[in-house]
């Protein structure tokens, strides 16, 4: 193993309530190096009471208007600053977020280059929703778009920067008072940005509450979600919780947006490059340490490919180097915390008791981590493989026809992402336009946004709402139209 730059200190959690600082009261547990399971801070949690403060600091704030009636231009110069600050620590967000999912570091500083640009299209959206249109109409009518009121972010632990910051940019777009609470898996990051997101909100006089930060696990989650005062929620994570989040905030029909994730279908066609479609399937794989949403989960390939497409996976994932995630050489890192990487092997466990046979050929480091190989699953029908795996994890199936595999390509955990791998690229288009998903590639995994302008729905199961250019900041707004009636008018 190549020589490892030294550890930082743990990152203090702190809370942020109403525009001050202090110690989260509850301990949950403990934080460990997921490179060598060594424990790093105790895990920390926002009292109920300090919640409850946060919560009616964030509905006061929204009462006075005193957010709302910001200009856009105001609005712009604060996300400007914000995207300056957090580019400006881009490298400490890196760190943190390696050290909290286990995700190669050569990763960790892509998805942190990305963070201050996510915020500047969350202005970029704003611009392009606005705040009012004139109606076309003979009279004065006018179609504006305001704040819904107190957002709640939950951030996921597996991408826990990149997504608190595009969800909690955008609401502050839409000039909604936002409270953040990340996972209590990954809190580092949020806390980086919690101090650059307070200080640009003192900087420009905004009032404390435009900004909160908690921490927690479920509990806290409950009761922001449960809370009346809340208007919108914006969650990314699995699908138990996203339902809790559901049910609390159902009796109060709080809007909501959930990004649930989900077992991606991979559909390979009979003139499919069995090794580009293998070195495809090992980079969605193994991307975030196949911990991310939009992963291939499922393999569907013709019989005829199908024992050649496993030996060029096989033969890929051999040259996957896993190791340290501090590590320059890691492809692969550790899964985020132990528990997590107990699920993912207990799933994998699962369909090899059902008949699967699990194959894989990296080598994993001799650290006491938490490591899986990155693997296959192979000899099961599709029917069997129905679960999200959420690690370095995927399944591969003989199907007869094309039309099986697309049958195959629903089921209980789909909706959100698909692919297909095909020579001919029309064909390949045409079965990719009848898999039921949010964002279906032809003959590649890679993460980023197919192209400027993409939009996707979360289909089925993976949850409420949807990704696109405007999506995320109209999300955080209301429409109202007022106008002068028409006399005129039938009815």
């Amino acid at each position: 193993m190549a020589t490892l730059p030294p550890l930082q200190p743990p990152r203090p959690q702190v809370d942020l309530v109403d525009g001050a600082w202090q110690e989260p009261a509850v301990t949950l547990g403990s934080l460990a190096d997921p490179n060598t399971g060594a424990v790093l801070a105790p895990q920390l949690a926002t009292a109920s009471d300090q919640v409850e403060r946060a919560l009616a600091a964030a509905d006061a704030l929204h009462r006075s208007g005193a957010l709302a009636t910001l200009s856009i231009d105001v609005r712009a110069a604060v996300l400007q600053d914000i995207a300056a600050g957090l580019t400006l620590r881009a490298a400490d967000l890196a760190y943190e977020d390696a050290m909290s999912t286990g995700n190669a570091i050569r990763v960790a500083r892509a998805m942190a280059a990305y963070i201050g640009p996510r915020v500047l299209g969350s202005l970029e959206q704003l611009r392009s929703v606005g705040e009012a249109d004139v109606l076309d109409a003979d009279r004065s009518v006018v179609l504006l778009r305001r704040p819904l009121g107190p957002a709640v972010v939950l951030a996921p632990w597996n991408a826990p920067t990149f997504v608190a910051v595009a969800k909690l940019s955008s609401a502050l777009a839409a000039g909604c008072p936002v409270i953040l609470k990340p996972s209590e898996w990954a809190p580092g990051g949020c806390q980086i940005v919690a101090d650059v997101v307070e200080e640009v909100v003192r900087r420009h006089g905004l009032p404390p509450a435009t900004f909160q930060l908690v921490h927690g696990a479920a509990a806290v989650g409950s009761q922001l979600a449960g809370d009346p005062r809340v208007r919108a929620i914006s969650f990314t994570g699995g699908a138990p919780a996203g339902r809790a989040v559901a049910t609390a905030a159902a009796p109060h029909f709080t809007a909501l947006q959930l990004e649930l994730g989900g077992h991606n279908p991979a559909v390979v066609l009979d003139d499919a490059d069995i090794e580009l479609t293998a070195a495809a399937l090992v980079d969605g794989m193994t991307k975030l340490n196949g911990q991310w949403c939009e992963a291939p989960g499922k393999v569907l390939v013709p019989q005829h490919l199908h024992d050649p497409l496993v030996e060029a996976l096989l033969d890929r994932l051999g040259s996957v180097v896993v190791g340290h995630c501090l590590d320059e050489a890691t492809d692969v890192g550790p899964l985020a915390y132990e528990l997590h990487r107990s699920r993912v092997e207990e799933e994998v466990d699962r369909l090899v008791a059902a008949g699967g046979t699990r194959l894989a050929t990296a080598e994993v480091p001799d650290l006491d981590g938490w490591f899986f190989a990155p693997s296959l699953i192979v000899g099961l029908p599709a029917a069997a493989s129905t679960r999200e795996l959420f690690g370095p994890a995927i399944t591969v199936h003989a199907v007869p026809t094309v039309a099986d595999a697309v049958a195959a390509a629903e089921g209980p955990e789909t909706g959100l992402a698909g692919f297909v791998f095909g020579a001919d690229t029309a064909a390949a288009l045409e079965v990719a336009a009848r898999i039921p998903a949010g964002e279906v590639r032809v003959n590649g995994c890679k993460l980023a946004d197919l192209a400027d302008g993409s939009e996707q729905t979360f289909w089925n199961n993976a949850g409420i709402g949807g990704h696109g250019p405007t999506d995320m900041v109209r999300f955080f707004q209301g429409r109202r139209t007022i106008g002068v009636d028409d006399p005129a008018l039938p009815i």
